[in-house]
Order: structure tokens, then C-alpha cells, then sequence
């Protein structure tokens, strides 16, 4: 594979719509009628149930690890800059998925993945951080961007990456704030959902 294959091959894993094929294969509904009509884990995690949201959590992870373990290898090995740029990418096609019209999730999870299969023990310190912002805010917006935030954090303390390497892992929080934007907006004035449903 060349290196705009490779690219394309990122974006379009990124972009598969998991959270609307398991709404139609498990209950015969579209996702992006109920609730916040978001695509992601959280939104089929509300109106599914939690089963189902953690097989959407589970693939949306699995789509960011494909892009950086996986890929790479299938393209003959890239450097560590190039591997994480796939990262990048295939969030980006989750977010603005071609599977969807250019919309699509809010992308924690497949960052969690895609880091995840370069740092593994970064991104398991922020898991434990997502966890105990949770259950201490009840915000599932909270505790995504603050477990973001944490990470680049979690792997420059554990495996001291290059610059360059550092700032596309930085990005990635960023990102994850601009997706959250309307979260952060309903936090703000006091409308966000907390989980279970209670302001």
C-alpha cells in the first residue's frame, strides 16, 4: 500500500458507521433519530442500553487501533510521525464520516484506540482517569475531556516521545474539544445529561 492508500484506507475505517449499523442490526432503528441523534457510543449507550453501547465502544476503539497497529504493518512499516497522522485521520473520518454525509461521532473512543496501540499504559492511566471523573461528575462529557487531556500527559511521563510525536497526540484532545462544543455549551447552561438522565 502507498502512502495516500494508506491514508484513504484510515479515514474510510474511521468513518464506519458502527453505532448506526448496530442501532439497525439490534433494534431496527436509526440511532440518529433518538436522543442527541449523535452516532457515538454514548448516544446508543443512552437509547439502546449498555450492551449495546459497549459493542459500539469496543468497535469505535477498534477502528483507531486498526489505524495505527494494523495499517502501518500492511503498508510495510512507517515511521512513528506517519502512524499516528493515520491516527489523526481515522478520527477525523469518524467525526466526519463518508459513510454518513460528513457527519458522524464525536471521536473519544476511536482516539483511545488509536493511541492506545502505540501507549498502551499512557492510555490505560487515562481509562482510570475517564472512570473516576465519571463517577465523581456523572458527565460523560467531563470525563472524556478530561481523560483527553490527561493522556498526552500520561504517555510523555511514561515513554517520553519525540516533539514531533508529542504535539499530533496533543492535537488530539483539541479535536475531541471541538467536538464536544455543544457539550460544553449545555454544561455551561446547565442542560447537559448527566448519566442516568438527571441534570
Amino acid at each position: 500500500m502507498n502512502i495516500v492508500t494508506t491514508m484513504l484506507a484510515a479515514y474510510l475505517a474511521g468513518g464506519f458507521p458502527t453505532g448506526v449499523i448496530a442501532g439497525r442490526l439490534l433494534h431496527h432503528r436509526d440511532i440518529r433519530e433518538f436522543g442527541s441523534r449523535n452516532p457515538g457510543a454514548i448516544n446508543v449507550w443512552r437509547t439502546f442500553g449498555l450492551g449495546c453501547g459497549m459493542i459500539v465502544v469496543m468497535l469505535d476503539i477498534g477502528k483507531g487501533f486498526f489505524a495505527t497497529y494494523l495499517l502501518p504493518r500492511l503498508s510495510g512499516g512507517e515511521s512513528m510521525r506517519f502512524t499516528l497522522i493515520l491516527g489523526l485521520i481515522a478520527v477525523g473520518g469518524h467525526i466526519w464520516s463518508p459513510w454518513l454525509r460528513l457527519r458522524g461521532g464525536k471521536g473519544v473512543a476511536t482516539a483511545f484506540g488509536a493511541v492506545a496501540a502505540l501507549y498502551p499504559l499512557g492510555v490505560l492511566v487515562s481509562v482510570g482517569v475517564w472512570v473516576v471523573s465519571l463517577a465523581l461528575t456523572r458527565y460523560a462529557s467531563v470525563a472524556s475531556l478530561t481523560a483527553a487531556f490527561f493522556t498526552p500527559a500520561a504517555v510523555h511521563w511514561i515513554y517520553h516521545p519525540a516533539p514531533a510525536e508529542m504535539i499530533l497526540i496533543i492535537a488530539l484532545p483539541f479535536l475531541l474539544t471541538y467536538t464536544h462544543r455543544g457539550n460544553l455549551q449545555r454544561l455551561w447552561s446547565g442542560e447537559e445529561l448527566k448519566v442516568g438522565g438527571n441534570r
